[in-house]
């Protein structure tokens, strides 16, 4: 470790400036510290090391657990059955509001085919929770 005599770049702060030994920082800033700040800065550094280390293998063991794959195909399911839910709720909003009885064979038609296609939709939400709690259930449920 190569030392010359000079200021503490940490202790220039302090009223007392005498000249003492200062050593360089060798891991990456190359600043030149007295040995006690220059053991301080050593030991943060391996401190910022460690975590390092910790965080990057945690970060790994977070995204295996997470499968962001699965999670997008998910998310891009919800989107789409919430589009398919936001027009069915148009159109059913606009056949309740119809308030007159011209064209009443073609009106009668839409409610049957919108009371289908909700009776329809129900249908897939139930099945969809019932499959939700069951494969909850299989996850929880004691195996022998």
């Amino acid at each position: 470790m190569s030392e010359t005599s000079g200021q503490c770049e940490l202790c220039l702060n302090q009223p007392n400036q005498i000249s003492i030994r200062v050593f360089p920082c060798l891991y990456h800033c190359k600043k030149m510290l007295c040995i006690q700040h220059l053991s301080e800065h050593d030991k943060y550094i391996e401190k910022q090391i460690q975590y390092q280390k910790q965080l990057g293998i945690l970060w790994k063991n977070y995204s295996l657990v997470f499968n962001e794959e699965k999670v997008e195909n998910e998310y891009e399911k919800l989107k789409a059955k919430l589009e398919t839910y936001r027009e069915l709720k148009e159109n059913i909003n606009s056949l309740l509001l119809i308030n007159h009885f011209n064209d009443s064979i073609e009106n009668n038609q839409k409610f049957q085919m919108a009371i289908q296609t909700v009776q329809k939709a129900i249908q897939r939400e139930n099945q969809s929770k019932s499959l939700i709690r069951m494969s909850f259930y299989s996850k929880i449920k004691p195996k022998k």
